[in-house]
């Protein structure tokens, strides 16, 4: 295996995580990425901005029903209840891990990389890319401002509910809105975020039809032994490459779930380059040292190692 210490690197098709240097140590040694659920982020303005819009959308769905349609509904706060249920749906069953498509980026550093003390990991774009199947993606972030959302998920809501009622068909309409617009909303961020140019892998698992008319209809959130079961799942993807049960992680005073995608060896096939971060003290040196002995003698991808060369303030 050849790992070379360069100042200049090809950074063709590459996606960048930025992280601690204890969690790139983490992440090597164990083979591993950790998907965080997607309602626990470090941004909370992120998931009320697609919210926002879309319990308003919703609400001019419902306002938009015959009579008839509503005197099937059993209370008046239907609706607040069923965005309620549903926001907890989406709580439970999204897992993403974000990248940058910009390398050795100032803001990046500062915001994800341990204040310019961490790691900047360079992936393989299209490997992840050859990942994806139902209930898995990997793509870029769209930055949609709020008029376009709303256009974007008016039309989804429509043409849904010229299939399924709302309030008839309540579970397939459910399933529909999860599928067809919950899972834009862990692609889709304010314009405002703009410069972070982020691509997201991640798990959006699809709930059976009885596990959403429980979660959102009924008075059990799936029951415990439903949960416990939805939890234990064990997700498989190419390359013998699996996403694990959920597990808890501490964030200052937060239990953050996750889950581990297990790369294996095919790791070391997917990273292309390594960035120490400018106030990183690790030399390119121990970094080459470690990651030759982390190898497990498989083929190794990376051909890079660099010293930022930003001057951080």
């Amino acid at each position: 295996m050849c790992i070379k210490i360069t100042e200049k690197i090809p950074f063709e098709n590459q996606v960048y995580h930025y992280c601690s240097l204890e969690t790139f140590r983490l992440i090597v040694e164990n083979k591993v990425l950790f998907m965080s659920g997607y309602h626990y982020m470090n941004d909370s303005s992120e998931e009320k901005y697609f919210l926002d819009v879309f319990e308003e959308e919703m609400k001019n769905l419902y306002d938009g029903l015959s009579d008839e349609e509503k005197a099937n509904i059993e209370s008046d706060d239907y609706m607040k209840k069923y965005m309620t249920r549903l926001s907890e749906l989406y709580a439970n069953v999204c897992f993403i891990c974000c990248f940058s498509n910009i390398r050795d980026d100032l803001n990046q550093w500062r915001a994800y990389g341990d204040d310019g003390k961490g790691i900047c990991i360079g992936f393989d774009k299209s490997f992840f890319e050859g990942l994806v199947k139902e209930g898995f993606f990997a793509e870029n972030v769209t930055y949609k401002a709020k008029e376009e959302l709303h256009s974007f998920i008016s039309e989804k809501l429509i043409s849904i509910k010229n299939e399924h009622s709302l309030i008839t068909d309540s579970v397939k309409f459910t399933r529909e809105v999860k599928m067809q617009i919950g899972l834009k909303r862990a692609k889709v961020k304010n314009p405002a975020f703009l410069a972070e140019n982020e691509f997201r892998i991640g798990l959006y698992d699809s709930l059976s039809d009885d596990a959403i008319k429980q979660y959102v209809f009924d008075d059990i959130h799936i029951g415990a032994t439903g949960l416990k079961q939805y939890m234990g799942n064990i997700y498989y993807l190419e390359n013998n490459i699996k996403i694990s049960p959920v597990d808890y992680r501490t964030n200052k005073n937060r239990l953050i779930p996750y889950r581990k995608l297990e790369l294996g060896s095919e790791l070391f096939k997917a990273i292309k380059s390594v960035t120490i971060g400018p106030l990183c003290q690790a030399s390119p040196e121990e970094l080459a040292k470690f990651l030759v002995c982390k190898c497990d003698n498989c083929f190794c991808g990376i051909d890079t190692i660099y010293k930022s060369t930003l001057t951080y303030v």
